[in-house]
């Protein structure tokens, strides 16, 4: 075998290198998000179509059918409540075991001469059936509404008591959930009368295909469970559960189970393409053949339903009950229910393949294809070689799909097939010579990545310094701690040496997050991000920099390590807000800057990481457009040197999939902490950060609080104190 070239093992590895980068990227960024999850929706049409739920989930569909039978007898939909009274009624007779019904009954019916809080006929009706049967689950919404001028006063209201005190969950969670602010149940008197209730809201992805379920939604720190839930519960006798990480555990006296969940809280739903399901028509037509004594040629027997968990729900268009799926464009949506419940009860849950593992699969494909097309010289070896790896690879990620076994396609296969052109490309075209990149003033600030969007405009829209504007970004300053002293340990090559190399380490990851480099300040750094390209998540780039720099920094010291040289610590304060833009200086020379409080504020934040010895320090601004992304820790209500208006500080941890348990209880229990501080309530107050130092021995923060409200205890703080501090120096 011969060798490749050194010029080709080199270009070989740089694509390697490049391409994989590229992918990596890109998959962190979720745009092969909504392509993996059509090829989920291929591979369950491939094996899931035929397969049924379990045996005993059994549906009755409100289809064109039942509209056009039932219209002589109960009119247009909606019926009235008795038809689905009679229902009940009919089918407690069969002796199911379950009745779901997906379908909502908010309003009271409008009944002629009946006033005051009495039901109508039809309602009570259905009242009776409901709690004459004993085993109803009816269905809520909960949701999230966009505020407006008509529903202002609408949102965010307290659930009845009577509601929560029966149908609420013991929930115990460790993730961020979702802050719903509206709901629509039952009309009191039928939810009062039921087994159980479940939610109904489900909402699609981003392409508008509805395959996932939350499994308990939080409503103003109450659970509710989802529909097909709320019969699992009762049947298993779940007394409580945990949501964590990845996972909805299900506890009852005798064992514990695990759902597996996305890091949203999302349940995938490994769908069925099949139902034992019956048309309403049909059983209703059963039902009445049986009232008249007419016991032969029924279409639906009674025994159908014997022992049966029966999903009741809508799957004609024009009862607006159908959703795109991944199994057709037009599914029922009890089908989503349906197939939940039988997944939970059978475990039969879709496994999805670790990032580590598509990126590993990623590699090997990768490595496969740019070595065949950079070894072999056979112009049919060079294309058939990673095409025919590419094909064994999308035959095993199908075939292994029927085992429930999810392996990540698009990745693997866009990082391969880019190798491929990229290959193809160096070998035509660049394989002599190579193009240089023209540098210009606007390097000195902008990050690579922004240089091509910022160039295709006037670069004078960006460089007149007589134009200054008004703009919301995010600022960023980081500090080397004790430096002076450092200066005075070590001669100047030395100082020179290590400033040099963490500058431009810490630099480079400013440019990678698409931010601008403002200036150097001895050993200070000064960004922003916002500007001269406008993104939408700004204050979240900010944060992650701070983050990937304290990483960074070990590499850092590492290196210093070797070399003797000193190990440095850094403090970084983040701040949304407003600032002026412009290229402000002299006519000799103009730097493109910002200026303004928002600035001076962020360097007070710099500044504050010395004093709570948290090496990220962010602001309340900063904080609440990140907070559903980044696991932060609140640490003070302060006034820092210059302000007139205290804000609250938190410390930036990490990315929240990056946050163990211990951390998560730590920020919690800081929260509540920090919330009987500022109502006083000192003594609670202390013993909550005595409780994480029991967890946490030496936790700073904790170490500071406690002497402080041991002090208010003494000498009470004043009547205006809101627990804010003041900090007097910079």
């Amino acid at each position: 075998m011969k060798k490749l070239p050194k010029r080709r093992l080199t270009r070989a590895i740089l694509t390697v290198s490049v391409v994989l980068l590229v992918s990596l990227i890109s998959d962190l960024a979720g745009l092969f998000e909504i392509p993996e999850l059509k090829t989920v929706d291929f591979r369950t049409k491939l094996w899931r179509g035929g397969r049924f739920p379990p045996s005993d989930v059994v549906l009755i569909l409100i289809d064109e059918s039942s509209l056009n039978s039932l219209n002589q007898i109960a009119g247009r939909w909606p019926w009235p409540r008795y038809i689905h009274a009679e229902l009940i009624d009919f089918l407690s007779f069969s002796g199911a075991k379950a009745i779901v019904m997906d379908v909502m009954f908010t309003e009271n019916e409008f009944e002629q001469n009946i006033h005051g809080t009495k039901l109508s006929h039809n309602d009570l009706r259905l009242v009776e059936s409901t709690r004459s049967s004993g085993n109803v689950y009816h269905s809520i919404q909960i949701i999230r509404d966009k505020t407006d001028e008509y529903n202002t006063g609408l949102l965010n209201k307290t659930l009845p008591e009577g509601f929560m005190n029966r149908f609420s969950l013991d929930v115990q969670t460790f993730n961020k959930t979702v802050e719903y602010n509206n709901y629509y149940l039952p009309f009191t008197e039928l939810y009062e009368a039921s087994k159980g209730i479940g939610v109904v809201s489900v909402s699609p992805d981003k392409d508008g295909v509805y395959r996932r379920e939350k499994l308990v939604f939080d409503y103003q720190n109450s659970f509710f469970p989802l529909l097909p839930m709320a019969p699992i519960i009762d049947q298993f006798g779940y007394k409580k559960l945990i949501l964590k990480k990845g996972s909805l555990i299900t506890i009852n006296d005798t064992s514990h189970n695990r759902i597996p969940l996305s890091k949203n809280n999302d349940y995938f739903v490994n769908m069925y393409g099949r139902y034992n399901a019956y048309s309403f028509s049909g059983v209703f037509l059963s039902m009445l053949k049986i009232q008249k004594g007419e016991l032969h040629n029924l279409p639906v027997q009674p025994d159908e339903f014997r022992d049966k968990i029966v999903f009741i729900g809508a799957s004609a268009a024009g009862v607006e009950g159908l959703k795109n799926t991944s199994i057709s464009p037009k599914t029922p949506g009890v089908f989503l229910h349906a197939s939940a419940y039988g997944n939970i009860v059978t475990g039969d849950f879709l496994t999805f393949t670790a990032h580590a593992i598509n990126f590993l699969l990623a590699f090997v494909l990768l490595t496969i294809t740019v070595f065949s097309i950079f070894y072999f010289k056979g112009i049919l070896s060079q294309v058939l070689s990673p095409l025919l790896a590419i094909i064994v690879f999308l035959a095993f990620a199908l075939l292994v799909f029927n085992s429930n076994l999810v392996v990540n396609i698009t990745t693997p296969s866009f990082t391969a097939l880019s190798a491929y052109l990229v290959s193809f490309t160096y070998i035509s075209f660049t394989e002599g010579k190579e193009k240089r990149r023209i540098k210009n003033v606007l390097e000195q600030y902008v990050s690579p990545a922004m240089i091509s969007t910022v160039l295709k405009h006037n670069p004078d829209d960006y460089l007149k310094a007589e134009v200054g504007t008004k703009e919301i970004l995010t600022i960023f300053f980081s500090d080397i701690r004790d430096f002076t002293t450092i200066t005075e340990k070590y001669n100047i090559e030395k100082i020179v040496e290590v400033l040099n190399a963490y500058l431009s380490r810490m630099a480079d990851i400013i440019f990678n997050n698409e931010g601008t480099l403002d200036k150097f300040v001895g050993d200070a750094i000064v960004a922003f991000w916002g500007a001269p390209v406008r993104i939408n998540d700004h204050y979240y780039k900010a944060v992650i920099t701070g983050l990937q720099m304290r990483k960074a920094l070990k590499i850092v010291n590492e290196e210093n390590r070797g070399k003797a040289l000193p190990q440095l610590k850094i403090g970084i304060g983040v701040h949304t807000g407003e600032v002026i833009l412009g290229n402000i200086g002299s006519k000799k020379k103009l730097d493109y800057t910002v200026i303004g409080d928002s600035v001076n504020l962020a360097s007070r934040l710099e500044g504050l990481t010395k004093t709570y010895h948290s090496p990220i320090i962010i602001s309340e601004d900063t904080y609440y457009h990140v907070q559903n992304q980044i696991g932060c820790r609140i640490l003070d209500y302060v006034k820092v040197k210059g302000k007139d208006k205290p804000i609250i500080i938190y410390e930036a941890i990490d990315e929240f999939d990056n946050v163990d348990d211990e951390t998560s209880k730590i920020i919690s229990l800081t929260e509540t902490a920090f919330k009987q501080y500022r109502e006083r309530k000192f003594s609670e107050s202390i013993h909550t950060f005595e409780t994480i130092l029991n967890t946490r021995p030496n936790d700073f923060l904790s170490k500071m609080f406690i002497p402080r409200c041991q002090e208010y205890q003494r000498h009470q703080p004043p009547e205006d104190w809101d627990g804010y501090y003041i900090y007097k120096t910079k």
